[in-house]
C-alpha cells in the first residue's frame, strides 16, 4: 500500500488534477463497482462488500428495535452472505423492513458523502468505527450458540472490515478515500437493488418461498408479501435517486461544486 501516500504514486488509477474534480473519482469507482459485477472472476472481490451490506442489513434491524422500545439480542451473517437478526419487542411494523430500507439509506448517505472531501474521510472512520464495535457486540454472543461457525464469519468479517475502513480514514490519501467511499456506496446501492429485486420475484410466489422479511409483514399485517416487497423497492429507489440528484445533479446545474 505504499502507492497511497502520495498523489502521485494514485496515477494511473486516480489522476492527481481529479482531487479537485470528485465526480472523475465518482466516474472511476463507478467503472470498478461495475466491473466486479460484470467481469468473471472478480466475484471473490465484490464478497466483502456482499458481508459488509449484510451486517448494514442486519444491523439495521437491531438498531430499530432499541429505538423503538426492543431488544437487540445478536446478529449471525453466513457464508452464502445471508444473515438473520434476533431482537425482541419494538416496533414490530418499523423493525422488519428496517433491513432493507437501512441498507438503502446507508448507500444514500455515502453517495452524499461520497463528494465531499471535507466529509468523507470523517464518514469512513464512523462507518469503521461503527461496524467493528458492533460486530463485536452484537455478533460475538452468536459464538456461543448452534450457529458458532457463522458467528465467528461474522465477527471477523465486521473487525476486519470496519479496521480496513479505519486504516484508510487514516492512512489513506484524499483521492483514495473518495474513491472507496464511492465504491462502497455504488455496491451498497447495487447490492440493495439486487435483493429487493430478489425478494420481489421470492414474494410473487405463492408456495415454496423460503421465510423473508416481506412474508414477515405478511403475517404481521395481512398484506400480500408482493406489496411490501415492490413497496419497499420503490422507497429504496426514491432514497438513492434523491441523494444523486441532490449530490451531483443540482450542484452540477447550479454550477456549484460541494467540499
Amino acid at each position: 500500500m505504499k502507492g497511497m501516500r502520495s498523489i502521485s504514486a494514485l496515477s494511473p488509477i486516480i489522476p492527481p488534477r481529479s482531487i479537485q474534480r470528485p465526480i472523475v473519482i465518482v466516474g472511476l469507482a463507478a467503472l470498478a463497482a461495475l466491473a466486479l459485477v460484470l467481469i468473471p472472476g472478480l466475484g471473490l472481490l465484490s464478497y466483502p462488500f456482499r458481508l459488509l451490506i449484510t451486517i448494514v442489513h442486519e444491523l439495521s434491524h437491531g438498531l430499530v428495535a432499541l429505538l423503538t422500545g426492543g431488544a437487540f439480542l445478536r446478529f449471525v451473517v453466513f457464508p452464502n452472505g445471508e444473515g438473520v437478526a434476533y431482537t425482541a419487542g419494538g416496533w414490530r411494523l418499523l423493525v422488519i423492513p428496517a433491513g432493507y430500507l437501512g441498507s438503502a439509506l446507508f448507500g444514500a448517505s455515502l453517495i452524499y458523502l461520497g463528494r465531499s472531501v471535507r466529509w468523507s474521510r470523517a464518514a469512513m472512520a464512523m462507518l469503521g468505527a461503527a461496524v467493528l464495535l458492533l460486530s463485536l457486540r452484537y455478533g460475538l454472543p452468536s459464538i456461543a450458540t448452534v450457529q458458532w461457525s457463522s458467528g465467528v464469519i461474522t465477527v471477523v468479517a465486521g473487525t476486519a472490515i470496519g479496521a480496513a475502513f479505519l486504516w484508510v480514514a487514516r492512512k489513506a490519501t484524499t483521492a483514495w478515500v473518495l474513491f472507496l467511499i464511492n465504491l462502497v456506496a455504488i455496491q451498497a446501492g447495487l447490492t440493495a437493488f439486487s435483493d429487493l429485486f430478489a425478494l420481489v420475484d421470492l414474494s410473487s410466489r405463492f408456495a415454496g418461498a423460503p421465510a423473508n422479511d416481506a412474508r414477515a409483514m405478511t403475517e404481521l399485517t395481512l398484506v400480500p408479501a408482493l406489496v411490501w416487497a415492490v413497496l419497499w423497492a420503490v422507497v429504496a429507489l426514491a432514497l438513492i435517486g434523491a441523494s444523486i440528484w441532490r449530490t451531483w445533479l443540482v450542484p452540477i446545474r447550479r454550477g456549484s461544486p460541494r467540499s
